[in-house]
């Protein structure tokens, strides 16, 4: 799957002719999914059941908007110097209008940074594996916030299903496991949808699992991947998941949540067949400084922010104040979503102001605006950019 690496080599008007280009391909198929959802009969079980997999599908297609991330390239950066790098693109965005600088801000929907990398080569191995005849399962862990579901969704709108002559191939499967635990019929049902199959009411838990196989084994299904692992909470339910693996050997199963390994507890079969773990962990103290310190080199702004700066002088006897850097770690925990939902509310702040850079006091109003609006989507920011608030 693609990248953009950031180095002195990135166009940024390139960059925005693609951005204008994806921005333009999902407006027009998500107005074609509303109008598909808005002609289902809410009274039908099979509408109901195509209306979950548009929904499904309408949430996926979001990652068109930066279908090829931008890439922190720390090697790059580092080999050319970080202020060359800065520079170059800061010259570039000098030259951008109010507009362009807007649109830009969709590159912080995603962004691949190293944690993310390191987990799109997990992905990758464990894919191999399969190559091989071996079924290799792993736990994916972190605080919510911190990209899982978000790199789980991109890296399965780049593995959409592929309608061919005789069936559908559907190489990538993600679900949320269902909060319900009173029978395991969810589970298979949300599978069976997403194979892009549906099932009948009358079927029982034997029925939709054997159906469940058989879809699997018809579709070409290479990866199965449930979000939310943890809402699964009952042993026997635990036990029908385990069982899905059992009869489907060689597809891996990537299973995460905040504590998946919680999700194992008790059990020594889950524990042994889920025995690799990747966490996802907060941005604080330097790894926070050099996160600050590349997502600065995005913001689409002639001067620099210091965003990285946990310190500055604040007087002649060498008093000093509390930088962006620690303003972000207090407000934010290092939660990731919340740091890039900051950095691009403050950024639509200063476009609208025609500020050269983002300072101190503007995250700080930026972030007590987000409280007070809760707001909790980065396309809900890009929104109310253009509505003008």
């Amino acid at each position: 799957m693609n990248t953009t690496p950031v180095n002195t080599r990135l166009d940024v008007g390139a960059r925005l002719r693609q951005l204008k280009a994806w921005q333009q391909e999902w407006q027009t198929e998500n107005d074609l999914l509303n109008h598909r959802l808005a002609q289902l009969d809410p009274d039908k079980s099979v509408d109901i059941q195509r209306g979950e997999q548009m929904v499904r599908l309408q949430q996926r297609l979001r990652l068109k908007l930066v279908r090829y991330p931008l890439e922190i390239d720390i090697q790059a950066v580092q080999q050319a110097g970080y202020e060359a790098v800065r520079q170059q693109l800061a010259a570039q965005f000098a030259l951008l209008t109010r507009d362009q600088r807007r649109l830009w801000l969709h590159n912080f929907l995603f962004i691949m940074t190293p944690d993310l990398h390191r987990l799109n080569d997990k992905m990758a191995q464990v894919r191999a594996y399969r190559s091989f005849g071996q079924q290799r399962n792993f736990l994916l862990g972190g605080p919510s916030g911190m990209g899982k579901s978000t790199y789980l969704d991109w890296f399965a709108f780049h593995h959409l299903p592929q309608v061919q002559p005789a069936v559908t191939h559907v190489p990538v499967i993600k679900i949320d496991a269902p909060v319900s635990n009173k029978s395991p019929k969810p589970l298979f049902q949300r599978l069976i949808l997403e194979c892009g199959m549906t099932y009948s009411r009358h079927d029982n838990e034997e029925e939709l699992l054997m159906k469940l196989v058989l879809f699997l084994h018809r579709c070409g299904t290479e990866l199965l991947i449930v979000d939310e692992i943890e809402h699964i909470t009952r042993p026997f339910i635990r036990r029908r998941f385990l069982e899905i693996s059992n009869l489907t050997r060689g597809i891996p199963m990537v299973c995460a949540s905040c504590h998946p390994l919680r999700w194992t507890e008790g059990d020594a079969e889950v524990a042994g067949r889920w025995n690799d773990y990747f966490e996802l962990q907060q941005y604080t103290g330097n790894r926070l400084q050099q996160l600050l310190a590349f997502v600065e080199l995005l913001l689409p702004f002639s001067q620099p922010s210091s965003l990285a700066l946990y310190q500055i002088p604040a007087g002649k006897n060498g008093q000093t104040v509390a930088g962006s850097a620690a303003l972000i770690e207090r407000w934010t925990g290092g939660i990731l979503r919340d740091i890039m939902m900051l950095v691009m509310d403050a950024s639509t702040r200063a476009i609208q102001r025609d500020l050269p850079a983002l300072s101190a006091g503007l995250l700080e109003e930026s972030w007590h605006a987000i409280q007070t609006r809760q707001v909790t989507d980065f396309l809900q920011i890009l929104e109310q950019q253009r509505a003008g608030r």
